[in-house]
């Protein structure tokens, strides 16, 4: 798998299948993210009652290792909650509190294949923010396709390589809202229903 040092925009477009006798529904996003290629991060948006409240995105492209996230449903994609992500089968270490009252507090670490990332998201827009030692991708609302397409605009800067890209174009299927002050507030409810959830499995 390549890198880049070099500091390059891309952009991701959502869509979403239509369901077949045959295939349930897919949404997420795709693009081209620079050199290396097409990315495709998919999800079912419908409810499965057999996988026990839990939801999945999953990423692939040529140049990308296989990165699966898998959380509590919740909004109709996969939550932080009970969360694992895996790319090419390894898993990752997840840690966030989500009672944290300070921004840096409040970020999602990730340890991957002895990196350490931080992800948090910024300002109104609230542009997801991934970060390592040289290394920065931030995703935020891009052009407005109308009548209700929306893009997203990704920058990444630095010794960029494909398991960076992975880990913040797959995030992008994820319900992080809990990474916010407000979002936080809203899922202390939540979070107490899922830790009733978890005992009880």
């Amino acid at each position: 798998m390549g890198t880049s040092s070099e500091t390059f925009q891309f952009e991701l477009l959502p869509y979403k299948s239509k369901p077949s006798k045959r295939e349930r529904p897919k949404a997420g996003v795709k693009g081209d993210v620079g050199r290396f290629g097409t990315v495709v991060v998919e999800r079912c948006p419908l409810f499965q009652p057999l996988a026990k409240g839990m939801d999945t995105a999953r990423l692939s492209g040529p140049a990308f290792p296989e990165t699966v996230f898998r959380g509590k449903r919740r909004s109709g994609r996969p939550s932080l909650f009970s969360a694992e992500l895996t790319l090419d089968d390894e898993a990752a270490e997840l840690r966030f509190d989500s009672r944290a009252l300070r921004k840096k507090d409040r970020a999602l670490r990730i340890g991957c294949q002895g990196r350490h990332y931080n992800y948090s998201l910024e300002g109104s827009d609230r542009v997801r923010i991934l970060e390592r030692e040289g290394i920065r991708i931030s995703i935020g609302p891009g052009r407005h396709v109308p009548p209700a397409t929306t893009y997203s605009v990704g920058a990444a800067t630095g010794p960029v390589d494909a398991v960076d890209l992975a880990i913040a174009i797959v995030l992008e299927e994820v319900d992080t809202d809990v990474l916010t002050l407000t979002g936080a507030a809203l899922s202390s409810p939540f979070a107490l229903m899922q830790h009733f959830s978890d005992r009880a499995e």
